[in-house]
């Protein structure tokens, strides 16, 4: 299978206005958008999706049934892994 980076996502607000969701992140090395349900299903074919920071550091990016937040039942839903660093997390890398 195949690994795929992501340094840069476009997010947008979520109906309620509360918080941004993520609408397509972009790959890396080709800047082609793919949707959090493209990588989901990506992802369920045995591809490995990460982040790279803008500090070089990666993170791998792993689907949740729905968003975190409270009362959002926006899915399906990507984050990161939590690690040793904030600049790989999907909340922080710059938009596209």
């Amino acid at each position: 299978m195949s690994t795929y980076y992501t340094n840069k996502a476009h997010k947008s607000w979520n109906p309620s206005g509360t918080h941004k969701h993520i609408e397509f992140v972009c790959q890396e090395t080709s800047g082609t958008h793919w949707t959090p349900g493209e990588v989901v299903a990506s992802i369920e074919l045995g591809n490995e999706w990460r982040t790279r920071g803008t500090d070089g550091s990666s993170a791998r990016i792993r689907p949740l049934q729905y968003c975190p937040a409270p009362s959002c039942l926006t899915k399906p839903y990507i984050t990161t892994t939590p690690d040793h660093t904030t600049a790989n997390n999907r909340e922080n890398i710059p938009p596209c």
